[in-house]
């Protein structure tokens, strides 16, 4: 039986963000293109985004301030952004009938809260521009001559011609949703280089038992500085959230991204300040006044004016200091201890959890063999890459989403070559 074979201008492998936006651009170009995706539906990581509200990009100054999020290699956006940044995102969802709002924060999200409704705009988008789909289709190997695609080949023996290949995989993070890496494989064996792949965005687990006891407590606006062998590597300042197994949260997930370029190198350790924007005199000074208007009450209730019951807890258990001892009972020392305390909580950080719930990858094809204006292969002549699959990652809320819709555009609107 010969097998059967379909041509077309393009075929986009992954139905992704990246992959649907770059299919739906190609598609608006009059080309005739294809959309593979080895799910039964496309768009599934999309729908978990947001916690299922999608927060689809981000409000900025200019694109310039947006690049900055994605770390020292965000120039490479630059380019991208020029054709298709999030002001475009912005007008492009709502020309197609999904309103949005911008949250305070600068997040944006459609109004409805419902990340459904951005992969109704996609898929509606997609059977407009003529765009073939194929779900529950999976690549097994890239055909590769003169440093050409001439065609892919299914696990079933399917074979696929096309112009040109927008590869659009996603990274390693969620794999529930598809995203196993495959592409870097693909990308691999075709010449390209993977900057070593990682999870990002991710929670951290802490050595110390007692976070246990702090589970589903969040602290807004502490400062968190990070210590590898002794040496300040990063501070932050934000809400943590307490878990079972440590702490996450929007600052603590943004700083996974630089904290795993350390944990090879030796111990990190964690210091928290639950209070930074009072000094230790002026908190002594407080919780000293505190004390005198309480003096009947336990140290326990009065540390309560300032924190949940549990973190109050957790600071006199680290302090040695009954918590029932009433407030005229504590010394002068004991106060300096409980203050030292709260602007020196020590945490050791136990490593990450894994892809199963890293919001996203870090590291990915090389950016130095793509074209930033085409996002064109440079070594492969008919392959474009899109997403997350690329060596680029941003800070949570919406940053990442957006990455994909621009790169997936510029791709979409590059693979117009006969």
């Amino acid at each position: 039986m010969s097998k059967m074979i379909k041509k077309y201008d393009c075929i986009v492998i992954g139905g992704g963000p990246a992959g649907m936006m770059a299919a739906i651009r190609n598609g608006e170009l009059k080309k005739k293109v294809l959309l593979l995706e080895k799910n039964k539906i496309l768009g599934r990581k999309l729908l978990l985004t947001g916690d299922g509200r999608c927060n689809l990009s981000h409000l900025e100054k200019n694109n310039k301030d947006f690049s900055k999020k994605f770390g020292k290699q965000g120039d490479f956006l630059l380019s991208p952004f020029s054709i298709f940044g999030p002001k475009e995102t912005f007008d492009f969802f709502e020309r197609n009938g999904l309103s949005l709002h911008t949250e305070d924060s600068g997040r944006i999200f459609p109004r409805s809260n419902k990340s459904k409704d951005v992969l109704n705009v996609l898929v509606k988008l997609l059977k407009k521009n003529n765009v073939d789909i194929l779900t529950g289709f999976e690549v097994k190997d890239f055909i590769v001559n003169n440093n050409k695609i001439e065609k892919i080949i299914s696990n079933n023996g399917k074979e696929f011609i096309a112009k040109n290949y927008i590869l659009t995989t996603g990274g390693k993070s969620y794999p529930i949703t598809g995203s196993n890496g495959s592409g870097f494989i693909f990308a691999e064996k075709m010449g390209h280089k993977i900057i070593s792949v990682r999870q990002a965005l991710s929670p951290m687990k802490i050595k110390e038992e007692w976070v246990k006891e702090l589970t589903g407590i969040t602290m807004q606006n502490i400062s968190v500085i990070f210590y590898c062998n002794k040496k300040k590597i990063l501070k932050n300042r934000g809400s943590v959230l307490f878990t079972h197994f440590g702490i996450t949260g929007p600052m603590v997930l943004n700083a996974s991204n630089e904290i795993g370029d350390y944990i090879e190198s030796g111990n990190v350790k964690i210091i928290m300040d639950l209070l930074p924007d009072k000094d230790i005199n002026l908190l002594k000074n407080e919780l000293s006044a505190k004390i005198i208007e309480n003096k009947n009450r336990s140290i326990k209730n009065i540390l309560n004016h300032f924190f949940p019951e549990k973190i109050s807890i957790l600071v006199l258990n680290l302090s040695d200091i009954d918590e029932r001892k009433k407030g005229v009972e504590i010394k002068k020392t004991e106060i300096l201890k409980i203050v030292s305390k709260i602007k020196n909580i020590e945490l050791n950080f136990d490593g990450f959890l894994g892809f199963e719930v890293a919001m996203a990858t870090k590291g990915g094809i090389s950016l130095a063999e793509i074209d930033a204006k085409t996002m064109k292969s440079k070594l492969i002549s008919n392959l474009f890459f899109a997403g997350e699959i690329i060596d680029l990652i941003g800070v949570s809320g919406g940053y990442n989403l957006q990455l994909c819709w621009t790169t997936g555009y510029v791709a979409g609107n590059s693979a117009v070559s006969v």
